[in-house]
This record gives C-alpha cells, sequence and structure tokens, in this order.
C-alpha cells in the first residue's frame, strides 16, 4: 500500500471516530442491513480465520503504523473482482481508536461471512464490517449472499433512528428493526430485502426471502 493510500485510509478511519464517538474508546457503528453490507462492500466472502500477524508500515511523517494482517482461508466468493477468487489475507489497523477490526473468536474455528472495502490489491476491515459467523445467519440471509441481495442494489435501505421517520425517494425501504428496542438483526435484517418490484422496476419494496427456491420471493407491503 503506498504512503498516500494509508494516510487516505487512516484519515478516513480517524473521521469516522470523530464522527460517531470518542477516539479513546471502540468505533461507534451505524446500523447496516445484511443487503446494504453486500451492495456497499467491494469483496464478500466466506471463510475461517486461521493465522495473525502484525505489521508495521513506516509513512513519510510521524510515528510508524501499524497494521494487523488476518490470513484466511477462503471457502467461497460472493462478491469481488474477477481476478480475486481466493483471498488469502484481511487488513486492519491494529488500534481501536482507529476502527481495527479484533477476532475476539478462536482461529481455524468455524466459518465467516466477510465483506471489506478494496485498496489497491488489498482486502481492507474495520470494527464497523460487516462480519458474522456463517452458523448464526438465518436461511434467508444465506439466500440473500448466494443471489437475492445483488439484485437490490440500486434500491436504498433506510434505518429509522427516531420517530418520525420517513422515505423519499420510490426506490427506498423504510427499516424499522431497531426503532423499539435498538436490536437492528431482526425480522426485516434476518428475513427480507429490499428488491424492485418485477411490475415496476423504479419501484424498491421489502420482498421476503422464502428458502424454498427460485420464484419464492414474496412482497411483504
Amino acid at each position: 500500500m503506498s504512503t498516500a493510500q494509508v494516510s487516505g485510509f487512516l484519515a478516513a478511519s480517524f473521521l469516522l471516530v470523530t464522527l460517531l464517538g470518542d477516539p479513546t474508546t471502540a468505533c461507534s457503528c451505524a446500523p447496516r442491513h445484511p443487503q446494504s453490507a453486500y451492495c456497499y462492500s467491494d469483496v464478500v466472502i466466506r471463510g475461517k480465520f486461521v493465522a495473525l500477524r502484525k505489521e508495521r508500515m513506516n509513512i513519510s511523517a510521524g510515528e510508524p503504523v501499524w497494521w494487523m494482517r488476518h490470513e484466511i482461508k477462503t471457502t467461497k466468493v460472493y462478491k469481488g473482482p474477477e481476478q480475486m477468487q481466493d483471498v488469502r489475507f484481511l487488513h486492519t489497523p491494529a488500534m481501536e481508536s482507529l476502527c481495527g477490526y479484533e477476532h475476539k473468536a478462536s482461529l481455524k474455528g468455524e466459518e465467516y461471512v466477510i465483506a471489506g472495502m478494496l485498496d489497491g490489491d488489498r482486502v481492507m476491515i474495520t470494527a464497523c464490517s460487516f462480519i458474522q459467523p456463517w452458523a448464526q445467519l438465518t436461511p434467508a440471509q444465506k439466500r440473500g449472499l448466494s443471489s437475492d441481495y445483488s439484485k437490490g442494489c440500486n434500491c436504498t435501505i433506510m434505518p429509522c433512528i427516531s420517530l418520525p421517520c420517513s422515505i423519499n425517494s420510490d426506490n427506498q425501504c423504510l427499516w424499522t428493526d431497531g426503532i423499539m428496542s435498538r436490536i437492528w438483526d431482526n425480522f426485516q435484517a434476518k428475513r427480507l430485502a429490499c428488491l424492485p418490484r418485477s411490475d415496476n422496476p423504479g419501484l424498491c419494496t421489502w420482498q421476503s426471502l422464502s428458502s424454498q427456491g427460485p420464484g419464492s420471493l414474496r412482497r411483504t407491503q
């Protein structure tokens, strides 16, 4: 990674912390529906964390910057450049104050779904990245990753943070899972996708991701 790329990524991380919380503590992350995580990421894979290494990178000014390099055994690529069919490493800032991702589960354990961004030829992740155990995803979420989320990337999912809330475009779906409980991993996140209607592609609505196979999508609004 070039000096300019390192500086740009760190600046973006610092801005995120500045906007969302105290830079001396872990990051505060905005809610993100699994479909949004898929659509807004450059790379989405399934794999196992197998090793971890700390790397030092010198930049032109100031102290050296430390990065954590997670070695990954990729088992499935859901999204990524055509030439990137085997992701081996994920990179993240070593400091939590820069939104660095810390993998707290055991290495060489269960599979995870991991959504990351490209910086040159490196896949970058942060504490706010969508990183979830594969076994904990619902059948609808697994179907979404395999086929249906990609169909809704021209739609926009709008989290309802506080009442009143509304949408202002036909391509938006209102995400209300967290209004009362602040738990966003609920019905709409676990069972639905925001997809264009077959009879009106400019209109996006919540649709149920039934696990019964192709042709089983059902509109919920």
